[in-house]
């Protein structure tokens, strides 16, 4: 699975959560020593990303090693993840246990073929008072390594969309997120509806972004692109049609004197896909009739509300292509960029064939040039 910025991530593994928190918070784990200070791991309520995770440190021999996640600020009914490592399977078994008043039960670690580990997931009691709860791991009754869990007070249900620090672009993507992790609170079947949405959308728990919340629901749709400037409610129905909530979202297209009514674009250049990569864009570029070539586009301010429908239209290509946001690391550090790959048709004859974006609704056009050599064999 990919995020948003193309970054490999899989957090439904416990020990990607760990290591991702471990690394990145630097942490430090407990080893098998009674009454240890608790470890500085991700709070509950965060997502770190794992895109340039160190590997995680490694056991001393002989002494167990114990790594928590989401043992920080954490809400009653929150998930912690528990990981027991330098402890192998025959020495193990079906008897590695964690005890620790905040689950109200024990917990039984599995062991993991593939982490070489042993692990457990479980969630907070959500009749946990505020406070920090003291953890053991025990191996066959024996504890080999405790830390403690902090947790925080529940807080009531909260419907949030978009940001408020800005107005919202018509046809951008709006955040959409109902959290109500907390006692009494049930069912999964929830529907926020607004005049601007183009349909009633679904909210739905992302194992990804919130790992920890087991009641967290959410969704990115985009808004119609030709609203009007205004402020619009989004109403937020639960299982049976009742409303919960209402929030509203201010809406306003860019005007002159924005810095994303013109933005700041640069192509759209092009790149042989078979042997470069988009860093590597030219104005103008030669290729054979039924060839392939890579467009390029950059713009430092683009508007938010197209930066999924951005469109390269040329008469030398079998259709008209969009454009998609580079996300790799070799994109760090330039304005933002955009590219895809188009197919030339098989039948052009050689000459010079524009290649045309419109951007910013229809404010910006900017056209170079394929240069078609010879018929492709």
């Amino acid at each position: 699975m990919t995020d948003k910025w193309g970054n490999t991530m899989n957090w439904s593994k416990p020990l990607g959560v760990a290591a991702a928190g471990l690394a990145l918070c630097g942490c430090v784990p407990s080893a098998g020593k009674a009454g240890a200070e608790p470890s500085a791991a991700v709070p509950a309520h965060h997502t770190a990303s794992t895109a340039s995770t160190p590997i995680a440190p490694v056991a001393t021999p002989g002494k167990p090693l114990l790594i928590l996640n989401g043992q920080l600020d954490a809400r009653p009914g929150q998930l912690v993840s528990i990981l027991l490592d330098g402890v192998g399977r025959a020495g193990g078994h079906d008897a590695v246990t964690a005890e620790s008043r905040a689950f109200g039960t024990t917990v039984r670690l599995r062991w993991d073929k593939g982490d070489h580990a042993y692990e457990a997931v479980a969630p907070l009691a959500m009749t946990d008072r505020p406070g920090w709860y003291p953890l053991s791991v025990a191996v066959a009754g024996r504890t080999v390594a405790t830390d403690r869990i902090q947790v925080v007070r529940s807080v009531r249900p909260s419907f949030t969309v978009g940001v408020d620090w800005r107005a919202t672009r018509p046809g951008e993507p709006v955040a959409l997120r109902f959290d109500d992790l907390y006692p009494g609170e049930r069912g999964t079947d929830f529907t926020v509806r607004s005049p601007a949405l183009p349909r009633p959308v679904r909210l739905v728990h992302d194992n990804v972004i919130d790992y920890y919340d087991p009641r967290a629901f959410s969704a990115v749709p985009e808004l119609k692109p030709g609203l009007a400037d205004g402020s619009y409610a989004f109403e937020l129905y639960g299982p049976h049609g009742h409303r919960i909530a209402e929030k509203h979202l201010k809406v306003r297209a860019a005007r002159p004197g924005d810095r994303d009514y013109l933005g700041k674009p640069h192509g759209p250049d092009f790149y042989d896909p078979d042997r470069g990569y988009p860093g590597q864009g030219h104005h103008e570029i030669r290729v054979r009739a039924g060839g392939r070539v890579g467009v390029i586009w950059h713009d430092a301010y683009p508007d938010p509300g197209e930066e999924t429908r951005l469109t390269a239209t040329s008469p030398a290509f079998v259709h008209a292509v969009r454009l998609g946001r580079d996300t790799s690391k070799g994109a760090d550090g330039d304005d933002p960029r955009y590219f895809t790959i188009a197919t030339l048709r098989a039948d052009l004859k050689p000459g010079r064939y524009p290649v045309t974006i419109v951007s910013h609704h229809g404010r910006v056009k900017r056209t170079a040039y394929v240069i078609v050599t010879a018929v492709r064999k």
